[in-house]
């Protein structure tokens, strides 16, 4: 069975990729030293229009000699429906393993991803490699039912974007792997993605940061990684990820003073986290411990619908009025650090 071991590059609008074509998208990944590309097929309950079938796709790609990965959005809102669209996409579909794309709209709702995952894998078998794509900082998403998924998954991506972040990408691996590790879930399990994208404020990250995010997750004991996404990649991302190899740890010795600048800073990122999560605890107790907090500082992984209903608002479009002029014209478009004003 394939895995996601390795380098792999995640594809939402096809035609948007090399003009679709796959023999020049095949061509692209192997000289960046990819493994195969991970390609939306559905969402929903829905074929995700790329075109042409997906099944085209996937064979298209395996002809030219890479792997085809297939991924689709999951709401939770007809879990019966995705998993029947999920399963046909690896049957009908020839996919050669399956990424659901899991995030707020299953907060709170254990029992959709049960309704998701447990048909899906009844129907596959317990050996094909089944992944879920979801938070990466864990402990702010505590709500999120990792649990239901850890448990029918293969393995979890979680999406690393460190530069949507705007954390030092050491800080957000090492916060991810512990998150992960205190679910249970362990490194060899992880295949942590990268955002290789500029969008808004998010810049690409320097080429550096690519090589060493995939050197930490080797060295972390993860056998592969994905970037989001080839339509988004400028060709200096393209060098960054075919400068570096996937899975392979760089044997090298740690002198003393090394190794005490790697203590010092553990340490130090050990007293950053506390604060972040005392402050996490009193945006939510708010002023007194009574009441919702009269503001909200948007963290990774966050959607204006999943914030109002985590503090109870309800409807998350008077959130978006009262900060119009913080978000801009695009409710879709929050970013990490925004400090938003409750309605």
């Amino acid at each position: 069975m394939r895995t996601l071991a390795g380098k792999w590059v995640w594809v939402w609008n096809w035609r948007r990729c090399e003009g679709g074509d796959a023999e020049r998208v095949a061509s692209r990944l192997k000289a960046a030293g990819c493994t195969g590309a991970i390609v939306k097929a559905f969402d929903g309950p829905r074929w995700f229009d790329q075109g042409i079938a997906w099944r085209e796709i996937a064979r298209a790609l395996k002809t030219n000699g890479v792997a085809a990965g297939a991924w689709g959005y999951c709401y939770g809102d007809d879990p019966a429906g995705e998993a029947q669209r999920a399963i046909e996409t690896a049957r009908y579909g020839e996919a050669d393993l399956l990424v659901l794309d899991v995030e707020a709209e299953f907060k709170g709702r254990a029992q959709a991803a049960e309704e998701l995952c447990v048909p899906i894998r009844q129907a596959l078998g317990p050996e094909y490699p089944l992944y879920f794509s979801s938070f990466a900082i864990a402990r702010y998403h505590r709500t999120f039912p990792f649990e239901a998924f850890r448990r029918y998954c293969t393995g979890a991506v979680p999406q690393v974007y460190w530069n949507a972040f705007r954390w030092p990408i050491e800080d957000a691996l090492s916060t991810t792997y512990e998150d992960y590790a205190a679910m249970g879930i362990v490194p060899d399990s992880i295949f942590p993605a990268g955002g290789l994208y500029e969008e808004g404020l998010v810049r690409y990250p320097p080429p550096e940061e690519v090589h060493s995010f995939i050197r930490d997750v080797a060295g972390r004991g993860s056998a592969g990684v994905s970037f989001w996404s080839h339509e988004h990649m400028s060709e200096e991302m393209w060098r960054s990820v075919a400068a570096a190899n996937a899975g392979e740890k760089e044997e090298e010795e740690m002198s003393s003073e090394e190794f005490a600048q790697v203590s010092q800073s553990l340490g130090a990122l050990s007293g950053r986290l506390d604060r972040v999560e005392a402050d996490v605890r009193s945006l939510r107790a708010g002023p007194s411990g009574e009441g919702p907090p009269r503001t909200y500082t948007v963290q990774p992984g966050d959607t204006l619908s999943g914030i109002a209903a985590q503090l109870g608002l309800g409807d998350w479009r008077p959130l978006y009025e009262a900060n119009r002029a913080v978000i801009g014209p695009d409710p879709d478009r929050i970013y990490p650090g925004q400090v938003l004003l409750l309605p």
